[in-house]
């Protein structure tokens, strides 16, 4: 529940049945063969691995609390304009 307070109180929304939020990440392209990766715990980008600093789970700890919260996050697309991903979020009740 804490997850989804910080998320309606970040985003300013009003409860709702179902929240979709899209975020676009502008500066990460992740290629099409290490898309099916990016959520599992511990997985790097070969691009990363030695330039970014990191675990690789930030993804994975985010779509968990989005799972815990009856909600899902995902991978929409990703091309040379950037990185879409979503998250939907259930009504609080």
């Amino acid at each position: 529940m804490i997850f989804v307070y910080l998320l309606y109180s970040y985003f300013n929304v009003s409860l709702c049945q179902q929240y979709v939020k899209k975020i676009n990440l502008k500066v990460i392209l992740i290629p099409v063969h290490e898309q099916q990766y990016v959520f599992e715990p511990f997985y790097r980008g070969e691009n990363k691995k030695l330039k970014i600093r990191g675990l690789g789970l930030g993804l994975p700890f985010s779509k968990m609390l989005a799972k815990a919260q009856k909600g899902d996050l995902v991978l929409k697309e990703s091309n040379e304009q950037g990185t879409t991903f979503t998250i939907i979020v259930e009504e609080l009740n």
